[in-house]
Parts: C-alpha cells; structure tokens; sequence
C-alpha cells in the first residue's frame, strides 16, 4: 500500500480517543473521523483485503482503536465494509498475540459453538497471560450466552414435553389408528 494509503487511515485514528480506565475504556469517534474513514476506504483498491490491509497500516495503534475501527465498518457500513469476521475470528486460533488482542476486542465470537469459545478463551489466558484480563471481559459474555440457550432449551422442553400422564393414552390411539387403516 502507499504512503497515502496508511497516512489517511492514521488520520481516521487521530480521530479516534480512547476515553475511560483499564478495563472499561471506550473509543470516541471525532467529527470528522468517518468521513476520514469513507475516503480511505475509496483508497483501497476494490480487489484489496480490508480487513488485512486495516492490521498491517496499523503498527503503534493501540489494539482497541483497530478493534473499534473493524467493529464500526461491520456494523454500520455496506457489505461490513470489506471487512471479513471469518478472517479475524481465525485469529483467535492463531499464535500472534497482536491480532488475538484486536480480536478479543471485536463484536464477535472465537467459534459459533459457546463452550469451544470457552475452550479457546482459556487456552488464549494460558498462551498470552498478558491477555487475560480481555478473555475474562469476552468469557462474561460467552457464560451469559451460554446462560440464554441453557434457559431457552429448558423453556422449550418444559413448554413443548408431552406430559407423561397422556403418553399411554396417545400411544393407545395411534396404535388404533394404525390397526384401522393398515400400516400407517
């Protein structure tokens, strides 16, 4: 990429403050950082991996500048705006702790399956102590999606179990439907 390229994404970050204490630190956007973004993005040759070219222009940035940045393409912008949550989601499996920083940081989880993003958050901890902190902050939303399916699976086999006192009696008629009509 230019030298134009990766000095206009770094006037999208000068846009970018980050704002609050360890742990609980927010990204505030400038005035002018999405229009400084959108010319950007029409620097970037079509063909082009934004998701790859936004990691490599961003040496010295702090992680959860790149993580703000790749979430707002995501959730706000056409087609995420070339940005590929496969690709990062991948990063969590990976052995650069750089981009499993940015990805800890990212609307998205490690796998689709809760208790393998479980499994992956502890085996990051175990790899990248320096990384815990955001692992546990991931692991709380992961526990309480957990939490929602384990209840919504409950809610389901209360409401939709056939009670057992009926199961003799339904067994009985569909016995009887099938002596009438034959082989059912």
């Amino acid at each position: 990429m230019t030298h134009e390229v990766r000095a206009q994404l770094h006037r999208v970050y000068d846009l970018m403050k980050v704002e609050g204490r360890h742990g609980y630190e927010q990204v505030a956007f400038g005035e002018s950082a999405f229009t400084e973004l959108l010319t950007f993005l029409a620097m970037v040759p079509e063909t082009a991996e934004v998701t790859e070219i936004i990691f490599r222009l961003s040496d010295g940035i702090p992680a959860l500048k790149i993580a703000e940045l790749y979430n707002v393409l995501v959730w706000s912008a056409e087609e995420r705006g070339g940005i590929d949550l496969e690709i990062i989601q991948e990063w969590f499996y990976g052995k650069q702790p750089r981009r499993i920083e940015i990805a800890l940081q990212v609307d998205i989880f490690p796998s689709n399956s809760m208790q393998e993003s479980q499994r992956i958050l502890e085996e990051i901890e175990k790899k990248f102590p320096r990384l815990k902190y955001l692992c546990r902050l991931a692991r709380r939303e992961v526990d309480q999606r957990l939490a929602e399916e384990e209840a919504w699976s409950k809610y389901r086999r209360d409401t939709f179990e056939m009670p057992k006192e009926m199961t003799p009696s339904i067994m009985a008629r569909i016995k009887e439907i099938k002596g009438k009509g034959g082989k059912a």
